[in-house]
């Protein structure tokens, strides 16, 4: 039942992400010019490989190595730790959430590109449609399968680089409070 309760809410949460980006991102797509929004489509494709990247890495990095370095104090282990720890939600989170909000804005954007495409230089919208959801299918499953890869052979060095992440995130955080707290 918990299990249930938890994908229920996994589901909601996700409409509302991906309604409220593709909202606000294909919105914006259809004012900006053709370069602009190619750059936009491909920088999404791009989070969508990175993010499924991570979220294997996370299910496959070894607790025993940032066991050590937490121990030891070193910058960026116990945000690691923590992911390898909670593996399979970073996982769902990075791959099933993100990873797949990052391929419908991906075909939503594509949509747009097409339109302005056809409305450029003319042709058939139904080829440029199939050319153009082949082109970002083909780099989206040929991305994550080179990246799925090596986030398995490379586990404990992306969880680290996140961790890394995570904890200069966090400083930057404590540093903007402290600044709006008039510390």
């Amino acid at each position: 039942m918990n299990n249930l309760k938890s994908s229920i809410l996994i589901a909601v949460f996700t409409f509302f992400i991906a309604f409220l980006v593709t909202l606000s991102s294909q919105t914006r797509v259809q004012y900006v010019n053709l370069l602009t929004a190619i750059i936009i489509l491909i920088t999404i494709v791009l989070i969508g490989i990175v993010f499924d990247m991570i979220g294997v890495a996370a299910t496959v990095a070894r607790e025993e190595s940032f066991n050590a370095m937490a121990a030891k104090k070193v910058f960026g282990a116990k945000q690691g730790l923590y992911l390898v720890k909670h593996g399979d939600k970073v996982a769902s989170f990075m791959c099933d959430i993100v990873g797949d909000i990052c391929g419908t804005i991906s075909g939503a954007i594509g949509a747009v590109i097409v339109i302005k495409i056809a409305n450029n230089w003319g042709g058939s919208t139904t080829l440029i449609n199939l050319i153009i959801i082949g082109i970002i299918s083909a780099i989206t499953v040929g991305g994550k399968a080179f990246l799925k890869s090596y986030g398995i052979k490379k586990a404990d060095r992306i969880i680290f680089l996140v961790g890394k992440l995570i904890a200069g995130f966090g400083i930057v955080k404590q540093m903007m409070q402290s600044k709006l707290r008039g510390g």
